[in-house]
């Protein structure tokens, strides 16, 4: 790929990151970023790119339909294959480490991201619809905190939103109550789910106490099976791939 061509890739890849992170942390990307509105956050962005601010816009409406916030954003649209594998690749990777990378992109720090953003670049790997999936994820946690009362007994007003703690479950009974729930969701009546590593580790450690809420049938009558301690339940096998993967280094001598 020649120099030019690589380096506008390396820039639309950065733009779409970028993008992806005002979507999914909305309101905490402007405090990360330190701008009150987003057009102060378009407009940075924008200039830091080296992009039309319009398309930072765009970028981050495009990523809307698959993320908690109170934009619709393009939801008749189907995310393209280099905004799907920007979804994908940083699902997992933390909020706190997502703003360190945005952070690092926008202060034009090439050394500390060209190796995650060329990692980026390739979309001719097969891989499922992460955009379908993370929006029937939104819609089954959409319904299980409708619902929550009379599948659980907890309500929605009780339940503890652990979405975003990376724990290994989306929500946690009141503290006396050591339950917690991880949703799935499912288009059809039957099919695949996945666990995360952490998900699959903490449903093994808290064994009984660990609830799979699955919905189901959510492209026409949404239904839900609850099931407890669902490793004693479910057959599943270990899937390795290649990922993005934050680390945090640090300098450290034996004198202060």
């Amino acid at each position: 790929m020649p120099i030019d061509s690589l380096a506008r890739k390396r820039i639309e890849t950065q733009a779409i990151v970028v993008g992806y992170a005002m979507s999914r942390l909305d309101a905490r990307y402007l405090n990360a970023v330190g701008v009150k509105s987003w057009r102060s956050a378009f407009d940075n962005a924008a200039v830091a790119l080296g992009v039309p601010r319009a398309s930072m816009k765009n970028l981050r409406d495009e990523f809307d339909p698959i993320h908690a916030n109170a934009r619709a954003g393009w939801k008749d649209r189907a995310l393209r294959p280099n905004r799907q594998r920007v979804a994908d690749e940083f699902h997992d990777v933390s909020d706190e480490a997502l703003v360190e990378f945005v952070a690092r992109v926008l202060a034009r720090d090439t050394a500390a991201t060209d190796e995650a953003v060329d990692a980026l670049l390739p979309v001719t790997r097969v891989a499922a619809n992460v955009a379908e999936r993370l929006l029937t994820g939104r819609r089954a946690e959409d319904f299980f905190l409708q619902h929550c009362k009379s599948l659980v007994g907890v309500s929605a007003a009780s339940l503890q939103d652990c979405r975003l703690l990376a724990g290994g479950y989306d929500f946690a009974a009141p503290l006396r109550d050591e339950r917690v729930f991880e949703v799935k969701g499912l288009k059809q009546a039957r099919g695949d789910i996945a666990f995360t590593d952490r998900e699959w580790i903490e449903a093994g450690t808290r064994g009984r106490t660990y609830y799979l809420v699955l919905v189901g049938n959510l492209a026409a009558t949404p239904a839900a099976r609850v099931i407890q301690n669902p490793r004693s339940v479910l057959k599943a096998s270990c899937v390795m791939r290649q990922s993005i993967a934050a680390t945090w280094r640090s300098t450290v001598s034996l004198v202060a």
